[in-house]
């Protein structure tokens, strides 16, 4: 109920253009902040009604994308920037129609600094079709801004390794189950290095949370467990890559990409 609210109102915020909130920037990210509500918030619009949002609000860091195509299951979409970097992003929906949040905020934030073409593309038989092209600002002073403000380093070493594949459940993984469901209200997201298909150098992503009980209690459960790949998949594919665990205060949730 709470992050709905807050959602909905940072939306609003950009979407309905409050004059005593935006600052429109030349080449930069538009920067709207509310002290009061303790709310830093960077967004890009478009013409087509889409937009780019990243907020900070009360130390919690939410990236939203506008204007997609309506759908309740969350989005497996494969990014592009104008590097050439590429990176498999999930995209969970909200509850405002066509919105979606990403399930790693702080890593989907970086890929977006430096500006240029974001491309995203769902996979051919996704649920949800989508395919678009986002110029994103040359400059990025104003995203930066909310990613500090939230705790989040500006780079990552881990963001240029590739996503391991993989499963903790062994059994799970050959059945072909269900999409893990990503926590609507994500608490804490730590990633771990596959080595010789176990979890190892596992750590916070988000460093002020590193030693918070909860975190420290999550790094301890999946340092050194065992991983999986698919049926017929080579296990070297995935050494040296990355895993990620998302996990919220009811659920725990281990993702692959």
């Amino acid at each position: 109920m709470i992050m709905k609210r807050l959602l909905t109102a940072a939306l609003c915020a950009v979407l309905c253009a409050g004059p005593a909130m935006a600052m429109p920037q030349d080449d930069d990210w538009e920067l709207a902040e509310d002290l009061a509500q303790q709310l830093t918030m960077a967004s890009v619009r478009y013409e087509g009604g889409q937009a780019i949002i990243a907020q900070c609000q009360r130390g919690r860091l939410v990236v939203l994308i506008t204007g997609l195509p309506q759908g309740e299951e969350f989005l497996r979409l494969a990014a592009t920037r104008s590097d050439g970097r590429r990176a498999a992003q999930i995209w969970v929906p909200v509850a405002v129609a066509g919105t979606y949040r990403s399930a790693t905020p702080g890593r989907e934030a970086r890929f977006m600094r430096g500006g240029g073409a974001y491309v995203v593309r769902s996979a051919a038989g996704a649920p949800v079709a989508v395919s678009g092209t986002f110029d994103l600002p040359a400059q990025s002073a104003n995203l930066d801004r909310v990613l500090t403000a939230c705790g989040w380093a500006l780079e990552d070493d881990r963001d240029l390794l590739g996503d391991a594949d993989v499963t903790l459940s062994g059994a799970r993984r050959q059945r072909g189950g269900p999409p893990y469901r990503i926590p609507s209200v994500p608490e804490r997201e730590v990633s771990c290095l596959v080595r010789e298909m176990r979890l190892h150098d596992c750590r916070a992503d988000h460093p002020p949370s590193q030693d918070t009980p909860n975190t420290k209690s999550l790094v301890r459960a999946v340092e050194g467990e065992r991983i999986y790949v698919a049926r017929d998949t080579d296990p070297a594919t995935a050494e040296g890559r990355v895993f990620r665990v998302i996990a919220s205060d009811q659920l725990l949730v281990m993702v692959s990409r």
